[in-house]
């Protein structure tokens, strides 16, 4: 049995699609009045039942392109060149400080986190930024972890950086890659929460990659299930907070709720 939708359908693509890619929503927005008609092996996984899909209040960017389960339905295919391709002067920036951030010393290296900052605090766009921030990453996570983010890995963080999505396969570095845009938009003194989905996550992460922003000089936190609210506070504060996404929901409600301030 086929299932037809007359609304804006949003599907994950396969976990094996390629690892950068971008896709505008609008393509898979079926044109007005002409429904999708689900195949077989679709409308099977969805079922028979009435499905209503939430449209964006605004558009947003997803990665492309769809292959796979999907790749028959829609012909239009980004392999990730014309991302390449947007993002190439900005890694080329980044790629020329290297050999100036090699020749820095471990304290010369944490102290252009405190230029950064300070740059951040005049009004410097994190745009302006992003070049030295990836670069002083860069060089640091060479350092602590003996891991070089290839350019792809600092594309990944410059989409993460624009609220986009970045789509990588198993293996290709998510971890390493989240580090980048965290350690630019904490610059900013606001605060940044790296967000996973359970306890061991959240703590690997920050045992691990979080060495490197440690060597810079910023305060990394973590927020696990059985932490009292003294402890919550205190790591939510931190400069970086790595954090499961049900503790990250409880935590809002609970602060929402409470009567008395912690003290």
């Amino acid at each position: 049995m086929t299932t037809t939708v007359a609304t804006t359908v949003v599907v994950s693509p396969p976990s094996n699609s390629p690892a950068f890619r971008h896709l505008s929503s609008n393509s898979l927005t079926p044109p007005p009045h002409h429904p999708i008609t689900l195949p077989g092996r679709i409308s099977k996984w969805v079922g028979s039942k009435n499905i209503k899909f939430v449209k964006l209040r605004r558009p947003m960017k997803t990665m492309a392109s769809l292959s796979g389960l999907l790749g028959g339905m829609f012909k239009s295919v980004d392999t990730g060149e014309s991302t390449r391709q947007e993002y190439e002067s900005v890694v080329a920036a980044v790629n020329r400080l290297e050999d100036e951030m090699c020749g820095l010393s471990d304290l010369e290296l944490r102290e252009r986190t405190s230029l950064l900052k300070e740059r951040a605090g005049r009004g410097d766009s994190l745009d302006s930024l992003l070049p030295e921030a990836f670069a002083v990453v860069r060089e640091a996570s060479k350092r602590v972890l003996g891991l070089r983010p290839f350019d792809v890995q600092l594309i990944g963080g410059m989409v993460l950086h624009k609220g986009e999505i970045a789509e990588m396969r198993t293996g290709e570095g998510k971890t390493l890659v989240a580090i980048l845009p965290a350690f630019l938009n904490s610059l900013s003194g606001k605060g940044v929460h790296v967000v996973t989905v359970n306890d061991y996550l959240a703590r690997r992460d920050c045992e691990w990659v979080g060495q490197v922003p440690r060597f810079l000089g910023l305060k990394v936190g973590l927020i696990q299930q059985d932490m009292t609210s003294e402890q919550r506070r205190e790591n939510y504060l931190c400069d970086i907070t790595y954090v499961t996404n049900s503790e990250l929901g409880f935590d809002y409600l609970r602060d929402n709720l409470a009567t008395e301030k912690c003290r």
